[in-house]
Order: C-alpha cells, then structure tokens, then sequence
C-alpha cells in the first residue's frame, strides 16, 4: 500500500471563481452538531448576529442593487465561526459575537474547509477532485496530500466533504467509493470506513466532527452515521 505524506507545494492556485457557484448540499440539510464543532446555515448566522457582506450589481433594469452573500460553508469551531461566503476569496473569522476578527485569505478554489486550532491550520479541498491542502492562518500552504485514482484504497476522486478530529486526523468523505478515507496529521493514508450494511444506492453527503465523527446520507441527506474517530461506528 502506497503511503504518502504532505507533498510541501510552492506551485501558485488558480484563483477562486466567481459568482454562480451552487450552494453546498448542507445549506438546507440538519445541523451536524457536535460540543466543539458544528456546521451552519444562512439562519444560524442570522441568529448569531453575523451580518453577510454585501455586492452590488445591475439588474435588467440598468439599476444598481445591493445582494447579501450567501455562505457556501461556514462551521463553528468553539467560540468562532469560520466563513466562505459566495463570491469571496477569504474565510471570514468572527467571534461569539458576531464581530469579524480576522480572515484567511485565498488563493484556490475552495468547496470544503476544516479548521485545527490546535496546530494553528487549516485544510481546505476543491482545487481538485482528489487534493486536500493544508494551509496556515496567513493563507500560506503548508503541504498537500491526495492522489488520484479508483483502484487502491489510498486514492481519492471526487471529494465531497472533510473534517479535522482532535488529533488532527482528516477524515475526507470520497464520492466514488462512497466512504471515508482516513489520513493522519502527516497527509499519510491510515484506513477507510463507513457505515455497516449500507446499501449500494444509499450515498453519503456530509461530514462533520471533531471529538466524534457524524456523516449524513440517504436520499434525502437525512439518516445520520456516526462514528468515533477511529472509524468506528458508535451506536
């Protein structure tokens, strides 16, 4: 089994799309919560008193209108919220009272992030079908794992949705093999797992977690999975 850790990366991303980028599966999907973490929707961060930043554009009628951004992904991780907002090459930080307070900056394009506060990193997937790239909080890439492929168990295409545990462990949940593959905090592939007896037409959509591992799934992106972060499942 090929065993690979981060791949340390000078090489400079496309920068981030633009407008017209489809809201991620869990924006109207049930909250993933965890006691640290959790996903959120445009309603949490209402609640929470996180005003979106705005754009201005011209209508059909040759009028300028000011359009809230929606979040594409935003995560609780303590008392921060993290967020990528449509249309935005940064994930805005803010804290527990919805006061922006800093900014990792961009350089890729991003469909799901993890953070690890603990190391002080973050780890952001899109660029590819298949790379997880770890970054510092100035934006700066640290490394990157991931290769891609279908025939060994290492070999990731079309990833979906991350999460970082307490360990540091990424957790990366792949749509061809319909699983997660585990890797540890060197990038370096571990194991993959998922729930037992799921049926070949059931697909998994979201995953969360830090101190556990939850994952949605079913037609409908309603049944919940979970899991220790070992991969074990609990329950």
């Amino acid at each position: 089994m090929k065993r690979r850790g981060f791949v340390k990366s000078t090489l400079i991303m496309s920068a981030l799309g633009g407008a017209g980028i489809s809201l991620p599966i869990w924006a109207n999907q049930p909250k993933l919560t965890t006691s640290y973490t959790h996903r959120l929707n445009d309603s949490d961060l209402l609640s929470s008193n996180i005003n979106s930043p705005a754009l201005l554009i011209e209508n059909p009628q040759q009028t300028i209108v000011e359009i809230s951004l929606k979040s594409r992904v935003a995560r609780r991780y303590g008392s921060k919220v993290y967020i990528l907002f449509e249309s935005t090459n940064q994930i805005a930080i803010y804290d527990d009272k919805g006061q922006e307070v800093g900014a990792v900056p961009l350089n890729m394009h991003v469909k799901d992030f993890a953070i690890d506060e603990k190391r002080q990193r973050l780890f952001v997937t899109g660029e590819t079908s298949y790379s997880i790239y770890a970054l510092n909080f100035k934006g700066e890439v640290l490394g990157s794992f991931g290769e891609f492929g279908t025939e060994l168990e290492h070999q990731l295409n079309g990833v979906k949705s991350i999460t970082c545990d307490a360990s540091g462990y990424v957790h990366v949940l792949n749509s061809d093999s319909n699983n997660i593959k585990l890797y540890d905090s060197q990038g370096v592939y571990v194991k993959s797992y998922g729930p037992r007896n799921l049926y070949t037409k059931t697909r998994l959509s979201i995953i969360d977690g830090y101190h556990s591992i939850t994952v949605l799934g079913g037609k409908f992106a309603d049944t919940v999975y979970k899991f220790d972060i070992s991969g074990r499942p609990l329950g």
